[in-house]
């Protein structure tokens, strides 16, 4: 979901720049995953922080995510949006459901998206999750993915160079608009 479906780096600059009483546009936008740029001491902190706030229901999609997706629904693809949010936040039922609810909301306020309850998977371990094609920007879990001969894509994103050279991975060059090549390279 985050990063590659939702810009979650500008919602969450906006909350780490509200935090510190400092304009968003005196962070970077080209973050490592640590959050090592904008300062910040405890990044997990940040974060669950960031996903409890109703910013994190206000993201903007990433770009051109709504026709890439329509391009897989009509190339005959199914579409999950797989997300450890409700994971992040900690292990209080009450913080998770509380993440889960900002995160469908999200999704029913993205139309365009056409994604539905059905489509939004929360898990711990999103590789664990029978998909025929994965398209993702964690760094870590890219690789997990690629070592277990899934067919992976990276959606490039700046805190992911480090696996973009890595065997098994596929590269989205220009985000969701070079889709087609995944499609080409995935169909029947």
């Amino acid at each position: 979901m985050d990063g590659v479906i939702a810009n979650w780096v500008k919602g969450l600059r906006a909350h780490v720049a509200a935090r510190n009483a400092v304009a968003d546009r005196q962070l970077a936008l080209n973050v490592s995953w640590d959050l090592s740029e904008w300062g910040v001491s405890d990044p997990s902190a940040t974060i669950r922080d960031f996903l409890l706030s109703p910013m994190a229901g206000r993201l903007k999609p990433v770009a051109g995510v709504a026709g890439g997706v329509a391009a897989l629904r009509s190339a005959g693809f199914r579409v999950l949006a797989v997300t450890r949010r409700d994971r992040l936040v900690g292990g209080n039922a009450d913080d998770q459901e509380r993440t889960r609810e900002i995160a469908r909301q999200w999704f029913a306020g993205q139309e365009d998206l056409d994604l539905g309850a059905d489509d939004l998977v929360f898990t711990d371990d999103p590789v664990g999750v029978q998909a025929d094609v994965w398209i993702d920007d964690a760094p870590r879990r890219v690789q997990r993915l690629a070592e277990s001969d899934k067919a992976v894509w990276l959606l490039p994103q700046p805190w992911n160079r480090s696996v973009m050279k890595n065997d098994g991975v596929d590269i989205l060059f220009d985000g969701w608009d070079s889709v087609d090549d995944l499609i080409a390279a995935h169909s029947a």
